[in-house]
C-alpha cells in the first residue's frame, strides 16, 4: 500500500524531534530507501549503524516512523522500518508564535549544519568543482526587497526545485552517470537587531525608517534631529 503523500505533525515538540540534524537525515535517507533496515540506513548515510538505534526509536515515538515487520537477511532475520508518509510538514495548532519560530529556527539551524557537513566532507575528498563545463556546485546568498507576492513567487520556484529532486530519488543505478546531490533551499526575512531596537525606543516613523534602509551614525543623527 503506497505511503500517504503528507504527514501533517501538529506538536511543536514532535517537530523538533524530527528535525534534529541526525534525525533528519535518517528521514531523508528513507524517503529514498524505505521500507529498510537500520543497516540500510547506516550504509545510506555513511554511519555506523549502532548509532542510529536511538534515533530511530525517537521518531517513532514522534509518529514519524513504524514497524514495517521483519524479512531474512543472509541467515538471521532484521527488523523493517518505513515511514507514515512520504514527506513532513508542520501542521501546528493553537500554539504561540515563540513555540512556532522555534520549532521552524530548529529546522534551519538543521539544515545549514548538514550543508556545512556536506560540504566539508566534499571539499576534504577535493570532490567540489567550482569553474569550467564539470561545474557541480554552487552556492550563493542574495538580499532583495520582496513583495508577498513576490516572495509567494519565489517559494514556488524553490518548491518547483524540491520537486524536481524528489523525482530522482529513487533511481540509484538507474543512470550510469548519477550520483548523490545534495540541495538546501532557504528563504526567510531578514531581522536587523539593531535596527529593531531603535524602533521601539525612537520616535521616528515608520516610513522615515522604510525610507532610509541603509543609515549611517550621520544619517542616524539626522534622523533623529
Amino acid at each position: 500500500m503506497p505511503r500517504p503523500a503528507i504527514h501533517h505533525v501538529a506538536s511543536p515538540r514532535n517537530w523538533t524531534v524530527l528535525v534534529a540534524p541526525v534525525r533528519l537525515e535518517i528521514l531523508e535517507a528513507m524517503r529514498m530507501i524505505a521500507p529498510c533496515s537500520i543497516a540500510e540506513i547506516a550504509a545510506a548515510l555513511d554511519r555506523p549503524a549502532d548509532a542510529l538505534y536511538r534515533h530511530i526509536e525517537k521518531l517513532r515515538r514522534a509518529g514519524a516512523v513504524v514497524d514495517a515487520g521483519n524479512r531474512r537477511a543472509g541467515r538471521r532475520n532484521e527488523q523493517v522500518f518505513d515511514l507514515v508518509a512520504d514527506d513532513f510538514r508542520v501542521g501546528f495548532k493553537g500554539i504561540s508564535d515563540r513555540a512556532a519560530n522555534k520549532a521552524y529556527n530548529d529546522t534551519l539551524q538543521s539544515v545549514f549544519k548538514i550543508a556545512a557537513r556536506t560540504a566539508r566532507d566534499s571539499a576534504e575528498a577535493c570532490q567540489l568543482v567550482g569553474m569550467g563545463a564539470q561545474r557541480n556546485v554552487i552556492g550563493k546568498i542574495e538580499h532583495a526587497w520582496l513583495t508577498p507576492a513576490e516572495f509567494t513567487e519565489l517559494r514556488e520556484i524553490l518548491m518547483r526545485a524540491k520537486t524536481f529532486m524528489d523525482a530522482r530519488k529513487h533511481r540509484r543505478g538507474d543512470a550510469s552517470d548519477a550520483r548523490l546531490f545534495l540541495g538546501a533551499f532557504v528563504a526567510l526575512p531578514v531581522t536587523r537587531k539593531r535596527g529593531a531596537r531603535r524602533r521601539k525606543s525612537d520616535p521616528v516613523s515608520q516610513a522615515a525608517l522604510r525610507a532610509v534602509p541603509t543609515r549611517t551614525k550621520r544619517a542616524r543623527a539626522a534622523a533623529r534631529d
